[in-house]
């Protein structure tokens, strides 16, 4: 019987590590269904949907800890489907910055039950404007009971000067 897990490794991004990790799963007979990688100053964060047969499973974990014993892996249960996603929408958040920004946008996407697919946030000084901008990229997945114009809506309380651009 097939068993699905969510795994997350994490540590410091070596050459061909990511391709080694794989490869030593595929030896004990697992696939990577999806996986997304984060990469930042020289560590990174993977995390993959992993397929493998159940009486496998944990010879693939050991295995793992083992060969890469540099890196930390945490293990999860993969629940399809426990919350009802209608569509993805991907938009770009421009404002100025302040103190607290990240958290407040945070706690409107969790208020909302959104699930956030990807997020990267940057803080630029613009020197002609004497500010620092704030600038979210975000991938998401909106709840059947939340549309596009009610997110836009409460992302909009974040800030007098914010511009919202759906992709």
């Amino acid at each position: 019987m097939q068993h699905r897990f969510i795994t997350t490794v994490l540590g410091t991004l070596k050459p061909n590590l990511l391709q080694s990790l794989a490869q030593v799963s595929r030896e004990i007979g697992a696939s990577w269904e999806t996986s997304k990688v984060i990469k930042l100053d020289g560590q990174f964060v993977a995390m993959m949907r992993v397929m493998i047969d159940a009486d496998k499973e944990a010879a693939l974990k050991q295995a793992l800890e083992q060969q890469f014993s540099q890196l930390t892996f945490v293990y999860a249960e993969y629940e399809h489907d426990s919350v009802r996603l209608s569509q993805e929408c991907k938009l770009t958040l421009d404002c100025n910055d302040r103190s607290g920004l990240t958290h407040d946008m945070n706690q409107i996407l969790a208020d909302l039950e959104v699930s956030v697919d990807h997020q990267e946030c940057y803080r630029v000084q613009v020197t002609s404007l004497g500010k620092t901008v704030y600038s979210a990229k975000l991938t998401l997945r909106l709840p059947e009971n939340v549309t596009i114009a009610l997110l836009i809506s409460q992302l909009e309380t974040l800030s007098d000067n914010i511009r919202i651009e759906v992709n």
